[in-house]
Order: C-alpha cells, then sequence, then structure tokens
C-alpha cells in the first residue's frame, strides 16, 4: 500500500527547494547593487542630486568618493551610508511656537 502523504511530501520538498533558491537570487541581488561602484551617474541616481551639485560636495570633502586622475567613482553603499546618516532627529511633543 503507498503512502497516502507521499504527493504532500514531494510538493513540500519542491516548495522547499523553490524558497531556498529565491533567497539565494535575492541576497546576490542585494550583495550586487550595494557594491556597484560607479561615476557620476551612479552617483546622480542614488542621490538624486544634480551633477553640480555633487562636484560641489566633492570639492567640499563632504561626499565619499575615490579619485583616480581626473576620474571620480563613487561606491553605491557609501553613497546609502552617506544618505542615511544626513537623517534629522525627530522633534518631539510636536510643533513649538
Amino acid at each position: 500500500m503507498s503512502n497516502p502523504f507521499e504527493p504532500i511530501n514531494a510538493r513540500l520538498n519542491n516548495l522547499e527547494a523553490l524558497t531556498l533558491e529565491v533567497l539565494q537570487l535575492l541576497r546576490s541581488a542585494n550583495q550586487t547593487d550595494t557594491d556597484e561602484i560607479g561615476g557620476i551617474e551612479l552617483a546622480r541616481q542614488v542621490t538624486r542630486l544634480s551633477a553640480a551639485r555633487i562636484y560641489t560636495l566633492v570639492s567640499e570633502r563632504k561626499l565619499p568618493h575615490k579619485k583616480r586622475g581626473n576620474r571620480l567613482t563613487f561606491r553605491r553603499s557609501e553613497l546609502l551610508t552617506w544618505l542615511d546618516e544626513g537623517n534629522r532627529a525627530e522633534q518631539k511633543g510636536g510643533f513649538e511656537l
């Protein structure tokens, strides 16, 4: 006599394998995005600032960057950290008049 739970067990094993595959893809996608290195276009995309403003922040050494010769490079993870550090503290107790 065959096990009536065998089809259910096979489906659960298939779901587990698919879930593990999706998790692995998500983890690799996140690592690729945060480790991305690029030029001014990457900095503009991440910060949503104009090229002129980015160059100003670079010249003031306020924006994380690397420079080799005349070439500026930016790391996505460093730009995201820079943006997170710019959060203002929340005001407690509402507005003051």
